[in-house]
């Protein structure tokens, strides 16, 4: 995996933030414990503050911290600059993908020429690794996540249920799961690339879906990670009806009927 401090628990999080105190602003611990406040901090224009460390910004409310008990969340991804009021000091942007997505965007708004090319290119291949983008034109030292609340986490079935995305996860993954509340579906992506992809799911023009590892060893991508489910994305039928003249002009091919 290519991106710089990706850590596989809190503990490993908390360690390199103890040893990195700089970067977040803060000049000394004065208190460090396994309850909410994690830590109690000196930041370093001299103000005292009490911090919760988590792996994602969003755990602090499925873990039921009360806000009253943080200034601050320490996290290793957030999306969110706050949660539940609380101020979020992250070290990288969550990139996230959903099972049920929110925000969608219209399907048929104009598509960029970046967004054009990338949704050619997962039509094209009728179906693609979302950690294969890591070798392309799009590699870089991102992430993506998806994220399962802790209700979805609850309906995991302990059987095989047909068409179940949890079919698919390692044991090592659903536990981290249960623990973090998502699994790494993609990584070694620019921030570029992370966000073309979030566009072109929210339009519902691509559809993303677990694979089993022998695909992903296919693909010629394997991540490093106890969290990491092979994901492969793949264009909907939308984007053929409502990109079709963006996917032929990208393949150089004219949409135009020719004269006789």
């Amino acid at each position: 995996m290519k991106e710089a401090n990706v850590f596989t628990t809190e503990a490993e999080f908390r360690k390199w933030f103890e040893r990195n105190l700089d970067r977040f602003g803060v000049r000394e611990i004065v208190l460090s414990q396994s309850i909410c406040p994690d830590y109690v901090v000196i930041m370093q224009d001299g103000r005292i503050a009490k911090i919760e460390a988590e792996l994602f910004a969003d755990n602090f409310s499925y873990h039921q911290h009360d806000p009253k008990k943080a200034n601050y969340i320490l996290a290793c991804y957030s999306k969110a600059q706050q949660v539940q009021g609380v101020p979020v000091i992250a070290l990288h942007k969550l990139w996230c993908l959903e099972l049920e997505p929110l925000e969608p965007l219209p399907p048929d708004a104009p598509l960029s020429q970046d967004e054009a090319g990338l949704l050619t290119a997962i039509h094209q291949s009728g179906g693609i690794s979302i950690s294969k983008l890591s070798e392309g034109a799009l590699a870089g030292h991102q992430s993506i996540w998806l994220r399962v609340t802790p209700d979805q986490v609850a309906a995991i079935p302990r059987g095989r249920i047909a068409d179940s995305f949890f079919n698919t996860l390692s044991q090592s993954a659903k536990k981290w799961l249960r623990k973090y509340h998502h699994v790494l579906i993609g990584a070694g992506i620019s921030m570029e690339g992370c966000d073309l992809l979030e566009s072109l799911v929210k339009r519902g023009l691509v559809e993303y879906r677990p694979v089993v590892w022998l695909s992903a060893a296919y693909d010629g991508v394997l991540v490093d990670h106890p969290a990491w489910v092979p994901t492969e994305i793949r264009a909907t039928r939308k984007a053929w009806e409502f990109h079709k003249d963006d996917i032929l002009s990208t393949c150089g091919i004219s949409a135009e009927p020719r004269a006789p």
